[in-house]
């Protein structure tokens, strides 16, 4: 596992996943995955999950709004644990809500 750490310490992180696991029954999503987004004032950023369908890129999106708990790890967004409040909003794939329309 390779440490995470934020060089400037007096800004926060924007999210930061720790160990995280996912794990239905048997089977593992999830296994020790890992990511910090920095704060980079003035600099702008754009982050990307790329993969397979099914990786998981939906599943860590979850985490850090704050719709779905993993099963082990850390979940923190600005430096603070996400609980059960809405902090980030989501536009879902689908529709999720309004089906006939």
């Amino acid at each position: 596992m390779v440490p995470i750490f934020n060089d400037n310490p007096l800004l926060p992180n924007i999210v930061e996943l720790r160990a995280l696991h996912q794990s239905y029954g048997a089977v593992r999503v999830i296994e020790n995955f890992e990511l910090l987004v920095e704060d980079k004032p003035d600099q702008g950023q754009f982050i990307v999950l790329m993969g397979m369908s099914g990786c998981g890129k939906s599943t860590i999106l979850r985490y850090i709004a704050g719709l779905q708990k993993p099963s082990s790890g850390i979940v923190k967004v600005k430096d603070e644990f996400v609980g059960n409040q809405n902090r980030v909003s989501m536009v879902f794939q689908q529709y999720s809500s309004l089906p006939w329309l």
